[in-house]
C-alpha cells in the first residue's frame, strides 16, 4: 500500500511542479498537461475507471458534445484558424485534465496531501502561471493578495484542516476556516473569504444538516439570508469607512448604485456575466465561435457604459478584443451555443448532487477529507456561473474528480480501506 502510495505521491508532485512550465503551441500549453496525457494514455485503464466511477463516462460524452458543437460553431462563424484551435485545444485539454485526475483519485486520495504540499512549494518558488490567473483582474496589481500570496495560504490551510479534522479536531478546524476567511476578506479578496466561511459554517453545522426537516431548512435560509444582509451592511459600513477591506473593495462599492444589496455589487463586479447573456441572445443556438472576437468593442462597452472615459480607454487597450463573459456556463453557450451550455449545466448539476450527498452523509463525515469536500463544493457553486471559461481545464477537474471520486468509494463500500478513515492515533 506504501510502495503505491508513493508512486502516486510522485507522479501528483510531479504534475503539479511542471504546472509552471508552458509550451507556446496552439496557444499556451502548460506542461503539466503533457505529462496528464502521457499519463492518462491508457484506454484499459479508462474502461476500468468507467466501470468504477461511472460519472466520468459521462463526462467524456459531454464534453465530447461539447467539442462537436464547437467545432461547428467555429465553421458556421468562420472563426480565425489560431481562434477555433485554441477553442478545441482548450476542450481537448479539458477532457486530458478530467481523465488524469480521476485515475490519480481513485489510486488514492490521499495524494491530494501530496498535490497541496508540491502547490504551496512551486507557487512560492514559480508564482501562478497566466492561464491560473482570472485575466478580467490582472490590470488591480494592488490586490497582491489575491494573485501571490492568497494561492500559497489556501493551500496551507487546507493541509491545516484536513490535519485538524483528521485528530477530531472539530472547533480548530471551523476555526481555521472562518479567521482566514475573513483575514482575506480584510485583505481584499472577498470571494475567496467567503468560500472559507461558508466552508467552517457547513462544518459546523454538519450535524444538524443530517436530519433537517424542510420547514427547518426554510427556517434556516430565512435566517442565514436575514443575518447575511445584516453582516453585508456591516461589511460595506466599514469599507466605505475605511477601517476594513482594501483599495478595491471600497472602489467596487463606490461605483456600485446601490451598495448595500449584494446583487448589485455582483452586477458591478462581474459585469462581463450580464453583457454575456446580452451576447448570447444574437446568437442563441450556435454562439458567436470560440474567443469570440467582439467587433468594435461593442458588447465590452455595454458593460463600461457607466465608467468615465479615462476608465473605459483603459479597459478597451488592456483587454483583448474578445466578447467578456467570465462564466463557465455562459461563456460555453457564447462560443459553442447551447448545447455547450447544456453540457456544463448537466456537470454542474451531476457534481452538485453527489456533493450534497456527501455533505450530509454521517460516513462522509467521517473521513479526513470532509473539509475539502465542502469546500470544493462551495467554490465551484461559484466558478461555474462567475470564473472564465478555461477554469475547466483548471481548478474544475480537480475539485470534480475529487468530490465524485469519494462519493463512489463510499458507494461502493470501500470505506473500509484506510486512506478512507479518520487517524484515531
Amino acid at each position: 500500500m506504501n510502495k503505491y502510495l508513493n508512486k502516486s505521491n510522485t507522479r501528483m508532485v510531479l504534475y503539479s511542479l511542471l504546472s509552471s512550465a508552458t509550451l507556446s503551441f496552439v496557444g499556451t500549453l502548460i506542461m503539466s498537461e503533457v505529462f496528464a496525457f502521457f499519463y492518462s494514455l491508457s484506454f484499459k485503464r479508462i474502461r476500468e475507471l468507467y466501470t468504477r466511477v461511472p460519472d466520468l463516462k459521462k463526462i467524456h460524452i459531454g464534453m465530447g458534445l461539447f467539442l462537436i458543437m464547437q467545432m461547428l460553431s467555429d465553421v458556421v462563424n468562420q472563426t480565425e484558424m489560431n481562434n477555433m484551435l485554441r477553442g478545441w485545444a482548450a476542450i481537448g485539454v479539458a477532457i486530458i485534465m478530467f481523465t488524469f485526475m480521476f485515475r490519480m483519485f481513485d489510486e488514492t486520495p490521499k495524494v491530494i496531501v501530496a498535490f497541496m504540499i508540491a502547490e504551496v512549494i512551486r507557487l512560492i518558488l514559480f508564482g501562478q502561471s497566466n492561464l491560473e490567473q482570472d485575466s478580467a483582474s490582472l490590470a488591480e496589481s494592488y490586490s497582491a493578495f489575491k494573485f501571490r500570496i492568497a494561492p500559497i495560504t489556501n493551500n496551507i490551510i487546507l493541509l491545516l484542516v484536513y490535519y485538524t479534522y483528521n485528530k477530531r479536531k472539530d472547533n480548530l478546524t471551523v476555526a481555521l476556516f472562518v479567521v482566514y476567511g475573513l483575514l482575506c476578506i480584510g485583505l481584499d479578496y472577498r470571494s475567496n473569504g467567503l468560500f472559507y466561511l461558508f466552508a467552517g459554517l457547513i462544518v459546523l453545522f454538519r450535524k444538524q444538516l443530517m436530519h433537517m426537516t424542510l420547514a427547518r431548512k426554510i427556517g434556516l435560509t430565512l435566517f442565514l439570508v436575514i443575518g447575511f444582509q445584516i453582516l453585508f451592511m456591516l461589511y460595506v459600513n466599514a469599507v466605505l469607512s475605511g477601517a476594513f477591506g482594501g483599495k478595491h473593495a471600497g472602489t467596487q462599492l463606490e461605483e456600485t448604485g446601490n451598495p448595500y444589496n449584494p446583487f448589485s455589487l455582483i452586477s458591478q463586479g462581474r459585469g462581463e456575466f450580464f453583457v454575456a447573456i446580452e451576447a448570447i441572445k444574437d446568437a442563441p443556438l450556435l454562439g458567436h465561435g470560440s474567443w469570440a472576437v467582439d467587433k468594435d468593442s461593442h458588447y465590452r462597452m455595454m458593460m463600461l457604459q457607466d465608467l468615465d472615459a479615462s476608465k473605459v480607454r483603459m479597459n478597451t487597450e488592456n483587454n483583448a478584443a474578445v466578447i467578456p463573459s467570465h462564466s463557465v456556463l455562459l461563456g460555453a453557450w457564447l462560443y459553442a451555443g447551447v448545447v455547450g451550455f447544456i453540457v456544463m449545466l448537466y456537470i454542474f448539476i451531476m457534481v452538485l448532487k453527489k456533493a450534497f450527498y456527501l455533505i450530509k452523509d454521517e460516513r462522509a463525515m467521517e473521513t479526513p477529507y470532509y473539509p475539502l469536500i465542502v469546500l470544493y463544493t462551495v467554490q465551484l457553486i461559484w466558478t461555474f456561473p462567475f470564473s472564465p471559461l478555461p477554469q475547466i481545464r483548471n481548478i474544475i477537474p480537480a475539485f470534480i474528480a475529487f468530490i465524485i471520486t469519494i462519493y463512489y468509494s463510499l458507494q461502493n463500500d470501500d470505506d473500509e480501506e484506510e486512506d478512507l478513515l479518520p487517524d484515531n492515533g
